[in-house]
């Protein structure tokens, strides 16, 4: 039986965006996806949860929930509830018989939604826990005004429609598969865990990553499902103008990961084999916040709230021996200029990428002038 199958106003597809104070990404979102899901006739739904903004949100999602009331569902929290909870509460609203979850920065293709349900309508929903899309990132070169692409995940060595490796996907190893914006999300699988493994999932509120908790309690709950990859791009994604801080940083790489890490190396699903992935990515996290300081301070966005602030930061959240090995970093950068470092970063490039390098570091010094003239914290 084909439960995929659009009959009796069955729901296919939700599309559940959380959204916070970002209206003007949103709208351009909304005005991109709902002429897209009209075309379709049904079997889509997109779903939005305003996590409390204080600015014009609610008016952009009412006027166009006007123009088309049969697509949008909409929730508003009388106060932020944190990205966690408000992603639980999109998947809670959410009725289609799968949840894509998409940032409300990020847009899909001219035709993206359409080749998304043709793909949905070719897999098994009962045998399918997790899909995950293709992207494309991109930035304007600030010298030419050009689209320069940053990043694609298309991966020209496999069909377009393919199975994932579970170890790649517990061990975090396929390309973007942290990322909401690409992941599609079986709503029978996702129901049932948030019934029966509350306790789990209460538990990794707070780490900005509850979808990543999902799919691994999935994959290893269920080892019976099959991870698929859609091997078009459907998605693009501008790279965002943040203004980075070391504290921002430490919060996101390194002590949220490390507490989805631990709460999923402890949970009652794990096992050996994947058990191993997992805690080399942990012990992974200690040298890729050094290198994110390192690379913040040689690209002048070495940005922090407070020198003390930081090393206390640090000494209460890391494990002991990296809270010094972080403080003596942080420390050390202070007294190494800007220049020695990029000088550094430019020769072990050239050993690295041979004659590849000069259009390399062109891509990253773009990358790091928006980190460092960045007008938004992230």
């Amino acid at each position: 039986m084909n439960f995929l199958k659009v009959m009796n106003n069955k729901i296919l597809l939700s599309i559940a965006i959380p959204t916070y104070n970002r209206a003007c990404f949103l709208e351009n979102l909304l005005n991109n996806t709902l002429p897209q899901a009209r075309e379709l006739e049904g079997g889509v739904e997109i779903c939005i949860s305003n996590n409390g903004s204080t600015d014009n949100t609610d008016e952009v999602v009412r006027n166009l929930k006007q123009k088309y009331p049969d697509l949008i569902k909409y929730n508003e929290n009388k106060k932020n509830l944190g990205l966690d909870r408000n992603l639980l509460k999109l998947m809670e609203m959410s009725n289609g018989s799968f949840i894509w979850t998409f940032g409300d920065d990020d847009n899909i293709v001219e035709n993206g939604l359409n080749e998304v349900v043709k793909f949905i309508k070719k897999i098994p929903e009962e045998n399918t826990g997790l899909a995950v899309l293709r992207t494309e990132t991109y930035f304007i070169d600030r010298q030419t005004g050009k689209k320069i692409i940053y990043y694609s995940s298309l991966d020209k060595n496999q069909p377009e429609i393919f199975t994932i490796d579970k170890k790649d996907i517990i061990g975090i190893r396929f390309p973007k598969i942290t990322f909401i914006s690409l992941l599609l999300f079986n709503n029978k699988a996702v129901k049932r865990i948030l019934k029966e493994d509350r306790a789990i999932i209460e538990k990794g509120i707070g780490t900005d990553n509850i979808h990543m908790l999902l799919y691994n309690l999935m994959f290893l709950k269920y080892p019976y499902i099959d991870g698929i990859a859609f091997n078009k791009k459907i998605v693009s994604s501008e790279l965002p103008c943040y203004k980075f801080f070391i504290e921002d940083r430490f919060e996101a790489d390194y002590k949220k990961h490390k507490k989805l890490y631990r709460l999923l190396l402890s949970n009652k699903y794990m096992n050996d084999d994947y058990a191993f992935l997992l805690a080399k990515k942990d012990k992974g996290l200690r040298r890729s916040f050094i290198i994110e300081m390192t690379i913040l301070r040689a690209f002048k966005s070495f940005n922090y709230f407070s020198y003390f602030g930081c090393l206390k930061l640090f000494f209460r959240y890391a494990a002991f021996i990296d809270a010094l090995l972080f403080s003596l970093v942080f420390s050390t950068l202070f007294l190494i200029p800007p220049a020695i470092l990029r000088f550094v970063y430019k020769v072990l490039l050239m050993v690295r990428c041979g004659k590849k390098w000069k259009s390399r570091w062109r891509l990253i010094t773009n990358i790091n002038y928006r980190r460092f003239k960045g007008d938004r914290r992230q």
